[in-house]
This record gives structure tokens, C-alpha cells and sequence, in this order.
């Protein structure tokens, strides 16, 4: 499908009844959210974004971030009354291809946008919640394409004041670069640069008081959210295997957030000839919430 073309309307009753149970009965000493590059890719759709939202109302966050989401599939989000009556949707414009937000009601969110210093669109979105767990920040973006180090550098920098305006607040999305390797050092016969020069350490330069939950959770896990072993037909190259997507938890002085798990979504085939939900692994992360009174 062109990137412009409508999709059908989502039937998606039952799985958010299903949902909406398992949101209500979760504590406000827990917290759930989901990240997910969804793929602009035309392969499988309108299967695939279709099969995605299953499986991550199969999981039922309480916040689900979505990047690469395009125009034809925001129009079907934000018409489907069933997603609606459980979460509220960003009505940000997403562009050729952007990002998207489904905030569950009862946090009351309010939405903002900002532009980052980008070539290719980029933007943070956020939310900010009034209610339940009031106080909380939730920041999405997905961060320089390619070989852009330096953009995403700037990129972090501008997201951080908005980050550290609020102590418990979490940033998630696409990063585009991983913690233990440099785009292509499989094809190389040395890794690119040495460890102690890799760009993952930008996070402890800009964002020092923020914690990676997936390292926090498996500290020995690569927790591949790009994988070409085992996602051959979205992935073209094989070897290529990196934890592109994350998800950062404040650990500043009055933060009431702690990861608590993480798991990796959407790595079982949704078709015959092997096809998953997108190229990228969707990362589902449980947070502990400290009790507290007033705003986070």
C-alpha cells in the first residue's frame, strides 16, 4: 500500500474488551508501556499494523508509542470507536510517517509535539497526565535515520529539558543506534570504534539520571528489536542484529518509577511464509510505581 492509502476500518471489539479488563484491574503501583516502530513498509498491508495492535492490546499497556505510523493507518486508528473507548489517540499529524500515542483514558492525557533538529521530520510527542498517575510524562520519538550521529545527539539534547521537567517521566522509541555494536561492524573484520567510543554513551551524556530498562531488566540479554536471524522476510540482511529501540526511566531524586520487566513483542509470524508484525520488535515494559501523594 502507497504510504497515502486509506486501510479499512479496524474490528478490534473484542480484543479491546479484553484489553479494557485487564487495564482496570491493574494497580496504580504498576505501570505499562509499549514502544513499537511499526514499519511504513507496503509488505502485508493492512495485515500486518492489524496483527501489531492484537498483539499489544493481547498485552494491554496502559501507554503504547508508535513509530512509523502512516497517514492511512492514523485515519483508522482514530476512527475505530472501540480503541477510542478505552485510550485516547494523539491528533498530532503524522506526516509521510510519524509518530502516534494510545494513552488509556483514565490518565486524563494532554498532548504536545515539538520538532527536532532533523532532515528527515523528526519530532518528540509526548503526554502529560492528569489524573491516576498524575504528573507522568511519557515522551516518544524516533530518533536520525542512517548514519546521523551527530543529529541525534542534538535531537537527545533537545529532548531532555522537556524530560527533566517532570521527575517521573519515560522516553521511548526508535534510537536507531545500539549498546554494544556499530551499524555494520558484521561486515567489518574490527568493530568501527572501540567500546568506550560507542554512540550509546550519548544517553549517559545527555540523560545521565535516566536508566535503559532493558539493560536494567536482562543486563546480559542483547534484546534484539532488529533482527535479521530471526525476522529474515522484514529484515534483508541476516546479520544484522541490534537493540535499536528503547525505553529510558527517570531515575532522578523524586522519580517514582523503577522498571520492573520487559519483554520483546511481536516475534512470532503472523502469516504462512513468515511474515511478523514489522521489522522492528515491539518492547513492552512493566514499571513499579512508588506510592506517593500529590503529582509525580
Amino acid at each position: 500500500l502507497p504510504r497515502s492509502q486509506e486501510f479499512p476500518p479496524l474490528q478490534l471489539g473484542e480484543e479491546v474488551g479484553e484489553a479494557a479488563v485487564a487495564v482496570a484491574s491493574r494497580p496504580t503501583s504498576a505501570l505499562r508501556v509499549a514502544t513499537w516502530n511499526m514499519w511504513f513498509d507496503s509488505l502485508e498491508a493492512p495485515l500486518r499494523p492489524a496483527a501489531l495492535l492484537r498483539e499489544l492490546l493481547l498485552h494491554a499497556p496502559d501507554v503504547a508509542c508508535l513509530q512509523e505510523v502512516v497517514p492511512g493507518f492514523a485515519t483508522a486508528v482514530r476512527g475505530c470507536r472501540a480503541l477510542r473507548e478505552l485510550y485516547d489517540i494523539s491528533p498530532q499529524d503524522v506526516g509521510s510517517y510519524g509518530t502516534m500515542m494510545l494513552v488509556r483514558r483514565d490518565l486524563r492525557p494532554s498532548f504536545f509535539s515539538a520538532q527536532l533538529p532533523s532532515s528527515m521530520g523528526r519530532m518528540l510527542l509526548w503526554a502529560d497526565c492528569a489524573a491516576r498517575l498524575p504528573g507522568l510524562r511519557v515522551v516518544t520519538t524516533h530518533l536520525e535515520s542512517l548514519n546521523s550521529a551527530a543529529l541525534r545527539r542534538a535531537q537527545l539534547r533537545a529532548a531532555a529539558p522537556v524530560l527533566r521537567a517532570r521527575p517521573s517521566s519515560v522516553l521511548c522509541g526508535d534510537f536507531n543506534f545500539d549498546d554494544t555494536k556499530t551499524w555494520g561492524d558484521w561486515q567489518r573484520t574490527a568493530p568501527a570504534v572501540p567500546p568506550e567510543r560507542l554512540e550509546n554513551h550519548v544517553l549517559r551524556e545527555v540523560l545521565p539520571d535516566f536508566v535503559d530498562a532493558w539493560r536494567a531488566v536482562h543486563p546480559e540479554d542483547p534484546g534484539y528489536t532488529f533482527d535479521g536471524e530471526t525476522n529474515p522476510i522484514c529484515v534483508p540482511d541476516g546479520k544484522e542484529r541490534m537493540r535499536y529501540d528503547r525505553l529510558m526511566v527517570s531515575a532522578v531524586r523524586g522519580s517514582r518509577l523503577r522498571a520492573s520487566g520487559a519483554a520483546l513483542l511481536g516475534t512470532e509470524d503472523i502469516s504462512a511464509d513468515g511474515v511478523k508484525p514489522s521489522d522492528h520488535n515491539g518492547l513492552l515494559v512493566d514499571m513499579a510505581v512508588a506510592p506517593g501523594g500529590g503529582e509525580f
